[in-house]
């Protein structure tokens, strides 16, 4: 079955909006002040200690965190702003108040006692709308309490929670911008040999390669050209700069936390180095139960040996962190397999941890260092902060894209019109769908079979600073659960952790629980299980034309994941954690008896898993998250179940192609990073060869 292509009924992508803190009424506003203040009170200090920094004594008012609120969600789509507006209205309201609290007045007349008690209800609410709702407010209010700096470059929370910020970047003069990029301050008409829509793991290594073997190629990325000296490593202000949707992607109903790279480099710039092949099973299965032929072969393989080579993998500088020596002292006393992560990055000397906003200093050897510059070096020409609507077909053959650009110095939007006979599609497995559904193509598999890998995480604290954000940051796994069923099943890693992040994610009861919790940041541990999804979703678009995820895991997969919190306390205890706690609504903590470390019996273990089994995953009611998406675009041996044939070649329309993580048929069960570029070397050689 052979796509077909109309533009009738698409729409683009929506243009970035400005800041914008009065589209919320004086009434919104002020129960948005009342939930945030609510959520971070200002409470009394515990008796053992004094409040020298003003932490217990600051409000979220203090910190102007409703206003900041404001600002974020104003570039939001339209859709999502009414939905927020709507949920404000209602708890502004008698109704809302008689909802959650059990009383007709609205949220802002109530006490502070009443607010909390309402917020408290809404987490814990058998209604998945409340526990959403309470998603949206409590997740990104911590954030920003804990995250964003004040005039001098710190948050004033910093020093009472023991956090200390990343070293400063190198200046501009002492780490320029080597890729030269088109300046867009006016409408552009391009032509070129091929279009490459995306500029990470896939499409940079496309771009790259076409480009060696003297292609005119241009590059188009969505978000902005960022290097070492621009790499801050604040979360408060790198997140919205180098992440898809400025870091507040999630899938629609915000049952999971989505994390995709969006800048010059794409995941390459973002991510934590690790640099895995995609499992000889896995492939096996791709080419068996997909028709993905000839990914088993030696030739396969010189996809991985040459992105290796270039990226530079290794495991020379792969020792731990405290925070991944948890995960090998555990797994070692239980006698679990565990082995160092190879990765893409060498002499970090553990000075940094800032890695997720970009590496400083230059050794993580992103496709921003490597092959979108060997492209760059080559006369490809790139264009960033380029939204790309479409791709342009004329009877059955792609003829170019058309979207639009900012002009960085004004910050106008310019169209943009690349005419070339063949493009690659490598936008990632969000963006790359919603881009051939407002092209028009009609293959029912654009957009379906969404993977997350999603992921669960286990604080666990030590009488020791284990500091999550410094050093490197993943260096060490275990894949002893990596065949549950079949090719399916868990890895356990470790994860970074910064003051917004834990912010979000640490239970909220109350305004002093939680700020008591956060003082606990640098003895924690952050253990996560990444799950190889049997279940999938899929991907469509709003009435603006920007995706939506609509995913959460399956049965099969969230008893795994429960499995997994427990499974891990069971690590975290032999690693002599003092104590284990999960991230539910409702928490769930075990101590070690007298405080020793490690001082867990086999039976309160055994009980504290079984309750975590028992009482599940469900949307809101603990924190899933994924920084991987694939396969939305599948390559495949028939239309009929797939995108693109193997060599990546959209069925249907000749000279288009995809090129990222959207094209794999199921999900790679390991950091994909590899196994993106793997699949993109294949496709330039179908490229190559049939040009």
């Amino acid at each position: 079955m052979a796509t077909t292509q109309s533009q009738d009924t698409q729409n683009p992508p929506t243009p970035p909006a400005s800041v914008d803190t009065d589209w919320l009424t004086a009434a919104q506003r002020r129960t948005l002040e009342a939930i945030c203040d609510a959520l971070i009170p200002s409470v009394p200090a515990p008796e053992s200690e004094d409040d020298s920094y003003g932490y217990y004594a600051r409000s979220a008012r203090d910190l102007d965190v409703a206003r900041l609120m404001a600002e974020t969600l104003s570039q939001e789509s339209p859709e999502s702003r009414d939905q927020f507006k709507r949920l404000l209205d209602l708890l502004g309201s008698p109704a809302g108040g008689l909802l959650v609290v059990g009383r007709p007045r609205g949220l802002a007349d109530l006490s502070l006692t009443e607010r909390q008690r309402a917020l408290r209800r809404m987490s814990l609410s058998a209604l998945p709308m409340l526990r959403q709702s309470f998603s949206a407010l409590k997740r990104l209010a911590h954030f920003i309490f804990y995250s964003v700096p004040q005039e001098d470059g710190r948050n004033p929370n910093w020093p009472a929670i023991g956090y200390t910020p990343a070293p400063p970047p190198p200046s501009p003069e002492a780490a320029p911008k080597r890729i030269r990029t088109l300046a867009v301050e006016s409408d552009l008409a391009l032509t070129a040999d091929a279009v490459v829509v995306g500029s990470g793991a896939g499409g940079g290594l496309i771009a790259a390669r076409l480009a060696e073997a003297g292609k005119d190629v241009i590059i188009l990325e969505k978000g902005g050209y960022f290097n070492e000296a621009d790499f801050n490593g604040s979360e408060a202000l790198m997140t919205p700069q180098l992440y898809l949707r400025r870091g507040t992607l999630a899938t629609s109903d915000l049952g999971m936390i989505v994390l995709a790279g969006s800048a010059l480099g794409g995941g390459t710039l973002v991510n934590w180095s690790t640099s895995l092949r995609t499992p000889p099973d896995v492939l096996a299965e791709w080419e068996r139960e997909h028709g993905l032929t000839g990914v088993t072969t030696p030739d396969y393989q010189r996809g991985f040996d040459f992105a290796e080579a270039r990226i530079g993998v290794n495991t020379d500088d792969s020792d731990p962190n405290p925070n991944n020596t948890a995960l090998m002292r555990g797994c070692q006393a239980l006698g679990y397999d565990w082995k160092r992560v190879p990765r893409n990055a060498s002499g970090c000397e553990q000075r940094c941890g800032a890695c997720g906003y970009g590496c400083p200093y230059g050794r993580k050897q992103s496709t921003m260092l490597t092959f979108l510059q060997d492209a760059h070096d080559r006369g490809a020409r790139i264009t960033v902060r380029c939204a790309v609507e479409r791709a342009l077909v004329e009877a059955g053959r792609v003829t170019g894209v058309e979207g639009w650009a900012l002009d960085e110095r004004t910050g106008a939007r310019h169209r943009v019109t690349v005419k070339a006979p063949i493009v690659v599609v490598a936008g990632g497995a969000v963006e790359s769908p919603a881009l051939l559904l407002r092209s028009g193509l009609r293959n029912p598999n654009i957009g379906a079979h969404l993977r997350l890998h999603p992921v669960v995480a286990l604080a666990s604290y030590y009488e020791d600073k284990i500091e999550p954000w410094k050093g490197s940051l993943q260096t060490v796994l275990s894949d002893h659960l990596g065949r549950l069923r079949g090719g399916y099943g868990l890895r356990f890693e470790v994860a970074p952790a910064h003051p917004g992040m834990l912010g979000m994610v640490t239970p909220w009861e109350s305004g002093a629980q939680h700020k008591r919790d956060m003082t606990r940041i640098p003895h924690v541990a952050t253990f996560i299980a990444l799950m190889r999804d049997t279940g999938e979703g899929h991907v469509t678009l709003d009435h603006q034309g920007d995706p939506i995820l609509n995913y959460f895991p399956n049965d099969v997969d969230r008893r795994y994941l429960a499995q997994a919190m427990g499974e891990m306390a069971r690590i975290a205890a032999a690693a002599g954690a003092t104590r284990i706690a999960t991230l539910h609504n409702r928490r769930m903590e075990l101590n070690a008896e007298a405080g020793q470390p490690g001082a867990f019996t086999f039976q309160r273990l055994n009980d504290f898993a079984r309750e975590v089994e028992r009482r599940g995953i469900a949307p809101n009611t603990v924190p899933v998250f994924s920084a991987h998406q694939m396969g939305t675009c599948r390559l495949g041996s028939s239309p009929k179940t797939a995108v693109a044939d193997p060599t990546g070649a959209v069925y249907g329309v000749k000279g288009l192609f995809i090129g990222d993580a959207s094209g794999f048929p199921t999900a790679s069960g390991v950091n994909p990073m590899l196994s993106i570029m793997a699949l993109a070397y294949r496709v330039s050689e179908g490229i190559l060869a049939g040009s």
